[in-house]
């Protein structure tokens, strides 16, 4: 599926970006898919490149990547849907709540909240056990383990980005739905959306026949390697396959689209500024830097209201960007580890500046008079 609308508003950022994703793929990563929406609507949707390195098979806007940590989004929508429903509240208590888990300090502990839990502010020390994740240590043993990782701040009071601990998010849903997560989600997010290939987990995404290979750098170039297994361990975290089809959609609803999915009020609070996050890769270009709940949001060259989130795990890197107050976005998926998948997050926010902005064509017009 690839299609385009001409000579309409935004041409300007969907062409260039088309272009330089094909550019990438021309002269160094083995493929890419995109989707760029302007103005809430669905402008280009496009595969670059092949799933496999030496291969033949191309990628098309349905081919399934790992979406790595862009998972964290589906968390946070489905924890607003069951405070809806009186299921959960933002500030329960992750302990007693998760009943087996336990922290270092039993007193700091009892005031982590699931809201912590979702803007990476428990106050734990930050990527906690990841590595061990990484070394194929189950998720049950870690938790177990858990009470061993200290505490750098009070709850609320400091970023630490998490995987492990984040995932603890999807245990308390999986009580408050009385169903498996993956289940929930898929069914209260993936099919009201037509996110027609999303799914969870290793075994779905290998079964998939559209699906991408994921590739590390080598001396010549790049070389396929098999999918990490690791990460699926949480997710909450990261365990989401999808294309950029079932992304576009996925940002439709971030812009207040699917109201039946996720509401405007709640969509407010998932993208509002909860702590400043100064660990992150774009921070030198960007101002105000801030994670909400499952979402990164900052601000580019005056431009205020920016959400994000990215993701890596090995072989792969994915980017989701939009700006919900003009309903403009984008999603970059690609089959390698790149620095291309930074470069491209702040193309778009030089083109958005330069022609979705409406304070910068005000500015380029009171230049020309």
């Amino acid at each position: 599926m690839s299609y385009r609308v001409s000579a309409a508003p935004g041409d300007e950022i969907v062409f260039a970006l088309d272009k330089s994703v094909n550019q990438a793929v021309e002269q160094s990563i083995p493929g890419a898919s995109l989707a760029v929406i302007v103005n809430g609507q669905i402008r280009l949707l496009r595969g670059y490149g092949v799933t496999k390195v030496g291969g033949a098979k191309k990628i098309d806007s349905a081919t399934i990547f790992p979406l790595a940590s862009i998972s964290k989004t589906f968390a946070s929508a489905a924890t607003a849907m069951l405070v809806d429903r009186g299921l959960l509240e933002w500030d329960t208590h992750v302990v007693p709540y998760l009943d087996k888990i336990q922290f270092s300090d039993p007193a700091l502990g009892k005031s982590v909240t699931l809201r912590n839990v979702l803007s990476h502010t428990t106050g734990l020390v930050p990527q906690a056990y990841s590595d061990l994740l990484e070394n194929d240590v189950s998720y049950r043993r870690i938790l177990s383990i858990l009470d061993r990782v200290k505490f750098v701040c009070d709850p609320g009071e400091c970023y630490g980005y998490q995987n492990i601990v984040y995932n603890l998010s999807a245990d308390m849903i999986t009580l408050a739905a009385g169903m498996d997560y993956a289940q929930f989600v898929s069914e209260q997010i993936f099919i009201p959306l037509h996110m027609q290939h999303a799914s969870f987990g290793l075994k779905a995404f290998l079964n998939s026949e559209n699906r991408v290979e994921p590739h590390v750098r080598v001396k010549k170039g790049y070389a396929s390697v098999k999918p990490a297994p690791y990460y699926y361990q949480v997710p909450a975290a990261a365990g989401v396959n999808a294309s950029s089809q079932d992304l576009a959609q996925w940002m439709l609803a971030q812009f207040g689209q699917y109201p039946e999915v996720v509401s405007d009020e709640n969509l407010a609070l998932l993208h509002q500024p909860a702590i400043r996050a100064n660990q992150y890769r774009y921070r030198a270009k960007l101002d105000n830097v801030y994670y909400g709940l499952g979402w990164r949001t900052f601000d580019y060259q005056g431009i205020t209201g920016f959400v994000h989130h990215g993701g890596w795990v090995r072989g792969i890197r994915t980017e989701m960007l939009f700006h919900p107050a003009t309903q403009t976005g984008m999603v970059f998926l690609t089959n390698c580890e790149t620095d291309y998948a930074r470069e491209i997050v702040l193309e778009f926010l030089s083109l958005y500046q330069r022609y979705i902005d409406p304070a910068s064509s005000e500015r380029e017009v009171a230049t020309a008079d």
